[in-house]
């Protein structure tokens, strides 16, 4: 029998590992997931502490403690096993583990932001969605080399998060969450004013809800084209106020969602029909609200994944990759509106300067982001490589063959 390990370090992880878990048991696996304690239970990300199992997982699994990357690895070399399936690359040290396969699999985007190969070189695999993200992996590390290690150990296996899709009900999701029946749902992810990198732009001006505010902050920053959006009031408190205007025109529900991390402002939650963080994360929230939305706004979030495979057009509101401060790189590779890139693709996924949403959402309808079935099918194809919910049943034949 495979004795198979799930490391997780945030309850979050079951989003994604969960249907991986689901399929192990189905397969006889002895399956064990090893949450790590070793994370402070406060601070901002303290709700994530993995203390408990989702209540709809499939019981069978084995849930063990450890404290922290030094135990983790302790661990593996005093009670062996055959794989392990992760969320990231494997320790520095797990190399003097011969007795251990590592499979990698992608977390959305997060795979192009290493500052190194290393991680991707010291898998047995990599589990990517696509051959797409091989692809920007050699773009992302260029003159590493790294092309003729990635043909040897990475395999598209689709994206295992979407494989619970089939089993939501939108109609029970309509019912739990008090959602009208029949009403189109503007999904609105909120900008994250906390957890994004704290530049001027969205500290001093952005995030300031008044004029006045955002006036002292412009000329603090000492930055002379802020004023521009001191005059023209661009900032989150108006962006909110638009997005209602947008869902009053259109006769639409707005539910915003967003993470504890970046609490919703009081000024947002007032605008809201219903405010929801994650109440569940097997199967996801952000799944389930999918299920039933219209469309999603976003900036720059990557729930255009889960938006695309669950047939839901999405707007991305971008704001200006100065004022984002994120690496160059992450502009490059991913944080873009280039036509057929990941934000930019006409018929499943639409882009706009954040700056044009302020007069643009008080015109705009919801016929202006149609879905097209066949651009739906041809972004998922690309960018999460199936569409036929075995995912997870793909990552654990890959991880059959890799076993040492």
């Amino acid at each position: 029998m495979i004795r198979i390990v799930f490391p997780i370090l945030r309850k979050n992880y079951y989003r994604l590992l969960g249907p991986v878990v689901e399929a192990a048991l189905r397969r006889g696996w002895q399956v064990e997931c090893w949450h790590d304690w070793g994370h402070p239970r406060r601070g901002g990300k303290a709700s994530e502490f993995p203390d408990s199992v989702p209540a709809s997982m499939v019981r069978g699994a084995m849930i063990r403690p450890f404290r922290g990357s030094a135990d983790f690895l302790e661990r593996l070399r005093t009670d062996p096993v055959d794989v392990v399936v992760s969320l990231d690359p494997p320790p520095a040290a797990l190399g003097k583990m011969a007795n251990v396969c590592w499979i990698w699999l992608q977390y959305s985007a997060d795979i192009l932001f290493y500052p190194t190969p290393d991680g991707v070189l010291a898998s047995d695999a990599l589990a990517t969605y696509s051959a797409y993200w091989i692809t920007k992996l050699e773009e992302r590390f260029r003159d590493t080399g790294l092309g003729t290690e990635l043909t040897r150990i990475a395999v598209p296996v689709g994206m295992p998060e979407t494989d619970v899709v089939a089993a939501i009900d939108p109609d029970e999701v309509r019912r739990r969450f008090a959602l009208p029946p029949r009403k189109p749902i503007v999904l609105y992810l909120p900008f994250p004013l906390h957890s994004n990198p704290p530049t001027a732009w969205l500290r001093r001006v952005f995030t300031p809800s008044t004029r006045i505010g955002q006036g002292i902050g412009a000329l603090v920053s000492g930055r002379p084209e802020y004023w521009e959006h001191v005059w023209q009031r661009w900032n989150d408190r108006r962006l909110v106020e638009a997005v209602r205007t947008f869902c009053n025109r259109t006769d639409a529900v707005l539910v915003m969602k967003s993470r504890l991390k970046d609490p919703i402002p009081r000024y947002a939650r007032r605008l809201a029909d219903h405010v929801l963080y994650d109440p569940s994360h097997y199967p996801p929230t952000i799944l389930e609200l999918m299920s039933v939305s219209s469309l999603c706004i976003h900036a720059y979030s990557t729930a255009v994944f889960e938006a695309a495979y669950c047939g839901v057009p999405s707007l991305c509101l971008a704001p200006k990759p100065e004022d984002m401060g994120l690496p160059d790189h992450v502009h490059e590779l991913v944080h873009n509106g280039a036509l057929g890139g990941i934000y930019n693709w006409p018929g499943t996924a639409y882009c706009a300067p954040l700056r044009q949403a302020f007069t643009g959402l008080t015109r705009w309808g919801l016929a202006d982001f149609p879905l097209e079935a066949g651009a739906r099918k041809r972004y998922v194809e690309r960018f999460l490589g199936f569409d036929d919910g075995r995912s997870s049943e793909r990552l654990l034949d890959l991880a059959g063959t890799r076993l040492r």
